[in-house]
């Protein structure tokens, strides 16, 4: 099998993305592309990311990429390359407002790109976080699409049923494709630990509102988690 890493972002989608990819590829590390200066992602905490990292076993590694940004993609893509990484996966679903999908742009001509959720239709990708049994938060969403706040909701059935009604209205894509919410996820089927959040804060910025997690544990063991490699 062609050695692959997962770009991984924390969330659901990335965490989909490798779930398909099991079996499919020797899948050998995760990897977060990250400012030069390292700024706070406000969706996406890094430490949620190691801790994650911990329970599904396996490395995950942090590239920067420099400004001006397409050439740093384009050299984060050969850095990948030389580590002999063959594929890289991603959770992208489909293109944002017409433009090109980014990953594919720059890893073009230097490492393949898998993206196994490729124009999947939403509602049954939704219906995998109860029907696979992931845990997922929702760790920041734009006031724009919500009129109150969804940040710090599980992604339950009900929720869920929510944003696909929301979508049938027109109002948003319901797996945030567009950007309206981001995700962390907290177990998957392949973590051998559940991740459980044991302090967390709800901050407001202008335009949306994201969930600070200041402390998590890991140490509630899963039974039979499926095995990557």
């Amino acid at each position: 099998m062609k050695k692959a890493a997962v770009l991984w972002t924390g969330g659901k989608d990335c965490a989909f993305a490798l779930m398909d990819s099991i079996g499919k590829y020797n899948i050998v590390k995760l990897i977060t592309f990250v400012p030069e200066n390292h700024e706070e992602f406000f969706a996406h905490s890094i430490e949620v990311m190691k801790a994650q990292a911990y329970s599904i076993g396996l490395p995950h590694e942090l590239i920067e990429v420099k400004e001006p940004f397409k050439e740093g993609y384009v050299a984060a893509m050969h850095q990948i390359k030389k580590s002999n990484i063959e594929v890289l996966i991603t959770g992208d679903i489909s293109t944002v407002d017409g433009h090109p999908n980014w990953i594919t742009e720059c890893a073009s001509g230097i490492i393949d790109v898998d993206m196994p959720l490729w124009e999947l239709e939403r509602k049954s990708l939704m219906k995998r976080i109860d029907e696979d049994q992931f845990k997922v938060v929702c760790s920041l969403s734009y006031k724009k699409y919500f009129e109150e706040t969804i940040t710090g909701r599980m992604l339950n059935p009900a929720f869920v049923a929510e944003l696909l009604q929301m979508e049938n209205e027109g109002k948003i894509d319901a797996c945030g494709e567009n950007g309206e919410y981001h995700t962390m996820v907290l177990s998957a089927p392949y973590f051998k630990y559940d991740l459980i959040i044991m302090e967390a804060e709800m901050f407001e910025e202008d335009t949306f509102n994201y969930l600070r997690i200041r402390n998590i544990d890991s140490s509630v063991k899963r039974s039979s988690p499926i095995e990557i490699s």
